[in-house]
This record gives structure tokens, C-alpha cells and sequence, in this order.
């Protein structure tokens, strides 16, 4: 892992969010860019429209500047908060800061295709709720990104990476989707849980579909990197939380289908990223 960029909004998740990142990181020589997305359209009521205006959205040059010189202090206040916590740590990090005006779901998006970072990784609330970096948003850019996208809850105080989980419904991409994690964390000491939960006592093809996915990493189980569970449930929500529960899951990493996403994890009940969001864990999104 070579660059992460890390989407800001200055809420406390934002430090938070950092604080993930340089502890995954451990050790490693990773650039950070911190990403701050300001409002650059600016609307006004009718009332204080000018006369023969026909559009209801009126730039104003001098309320944008200003947003975005707010927005360039803060960005810089916190940028100098990361470089103290990264000499406290010891570690061999450089940050960097980018400032943009626009739309988050477009912007996280474009910068993720001009900076190619291996990882994007994003607070799931923001300042209230209509904040940028709230849970519907970042769920958004999960779908969206082409970058793996790990969104951190404000509220979530682990910072172990041992134990992390990855529900199948067997999709055609789910070997690319595990070699994925084995690179991004490969300087990390963890263990995959991949897991598919059904709703009868008997599926033979969910057998066959798991012993498929199990000789893929033959090596791996047998060095205790990786292991599989068939597992029988009766409500969704239950069964995600015992299974995180029973064996101290850490981080969920999942592929975000775009048309029906994850679809099919219960045979007759969709699984869903906002089941996800409901465990309070961090989220990795993988790219398709």
C-alpha cells in the first residue's frame, strides 16, 4: 500500500478516520492526501434573485472565495494535527492536502481515477445530519469509487485488524474480491472469514459453491489465513450480528453490486450494505 486519500469534512470523525489510517498503516511508507469537498454553488431565494434572472442558482464569487479559505485553514489545521500524531508514532508518513469545489459523489470519485490511491478510506457520519461524510454518502461512493473504499463509524474505538469477515452468495468475483484483501493487508497478521448464510438445513449447491471457492485458497486455509462457514439462519440481522459477535470481527469487506447489491447472501432475503452499516463495524467496499 502506496497512497490512501483520505475524504475530510472536520468533524471529529474526520481525525478519527486519520487515526484508522496510520494504524493500519503501521510501519509502512504510505502518502496520505487529505480530500476536502467545499460547496462552490451557492442559492438564493427568489426574493433575492436579480431581475431577468431566469435560474434559481446564482454563483456569488465572493461567498465561494470565502468558503474556500475556510475550508484551506481547516484543511491545514488538521493536516498539522496528522503530522503530530504521525511523529508521536514514529512513522515515515507524508500528508498531503487536495481542495475542491463540487459534488462529493462526483468529486471522491474523479479524484480516485487522477491519484489511483490503493485505498480510500472515509467516516461514515459527518457534522449533523446533513453532513457530507454521513452513512448514505459514503455508502454511496462505495458503488461508486474504482478504488477499495473503507468507511470507518464514528463511533467505532477498535483499531485491530485481526479478524475480518466476508460474506459470499458465491458471486463469479469473489476470488478476485479475497485477492484483493490478501494484497492490500499483506503486511498485516489476519484471518479471513468467508462466510454464506442460508435458510434451509440442506443446500447442496451452496456446498458445492463453497467447496469451489475453498480449493481457490488451498494454501492460504492451510496457513491459517482463511476460513469458510456454511451456516444456517433463520433473520439476517441476528445471524451478521452472532457471526461478528462469535468470532470478534474487525472489518467486513464485502463487494457492493451495483444493481442488486449483495444480493442473494439469504436465499429468499437480500442482504444489504445498509445491514452493514447497522453492526457499527468498518466497512471495506471492493471494487468489481
Amino acid at each position: 500500500m502506496k497512497t490512501i486519500l483520505i475524504p475530510v469534512d472536520f468533524s471529529e470523525g474526520s481525525l478519527h478516520s486519520c487515526r484508522y489510517a496510520l494504524k493500519l498503516i503501521e510501519n509502512e511508507s504510505v502518502k496520505i492526501h487529505l480530500f476536502h469537498i467545499y460547496n462552490d454553488q451557492v442559492i438564493l431565494p427568489d426574493a433575492g434573485m436579480p431581475e431577468n434572472m431566469e435560474s434559481d442558482v446564482f454563483f456569488n464569487s465572493d461567498i465561494i472565495e470565502a468558503l474556500r479559505k475556510q475550508a484551506e485553514l481547516q484543511l491545514n489545521e488538521l493536516k498539522k494535527e496528522v503530522e503530530n500524531i504521525i511523529r508521536s508514532n514514529g512513522q515515515q508518513v507524508k500528508v498531503e492536502t487536495l481542495l475542491q469545489g463540487g459534488d462529493p459523489r462526483w468529486e471522491i470519485t474523479e479524484v480516485c481515477e487522477e491519484l489511483k490511491p490503493d485505498l480510500v478510506i472515509m467516516g461514515t457520519r459527518g457534522l449533523g445530519k446533513k453532513g457530507f461524510l454521513e452513512g448514505s454518502m459514503a455508502s454511496k461512493i462505495m458503488g461508486k469509487a474504482p478504488v477499495p473504499v473503507l468507511a470507518v463509524p464514528e463511533n467505532y474505538t477498535g483499531f485491530s485488524f485481526r479478524n475480518i469477515m466476508y460474506p459470499t452468495h458465491f458471486n463469479k468475483l469473489d476470488i478476485h474480491a479475497l485477492e484483493q484483501v490478501f494484497i492490500l493487508f499483506n503486511h498485516l497478521d489476519f484471518q479471513i472469514h468467508v462466510c454464506h448464510f442460508h435458510l434451509k438445513k440442506q443446500d447442496e449447491e451452496a456446498d458445492i459453491l463453497m467447496a469451489e471457492l475453498e480449493k481457490a485458497f488451498e494454501k492460504e486455509k492451510a496457513d491459517g489465513k482463511i476460513s469458510f462457514y456454511l451456516q444456517e439462519a433463520q433473520d439476517k440481522e441476528t445471524a451478521l450480528k452472532d457471526f461478528a459477535q462469535q468470532h470478534q470481527i474487525d472489518l467486513i469487506a464485502f463487494l457492493p453490486e451495483k444493481k442488486h447489491p449483495l444480493k442473494y447472501i439469504f436465499s429468499s432475503h437480500h442482504l444489504r450494505k445498509k445491514d452493514f452499516f447497522k453492526l457499527e463495524l468498518p466497512m471495506l467496499a471492493l471494487p468489481e
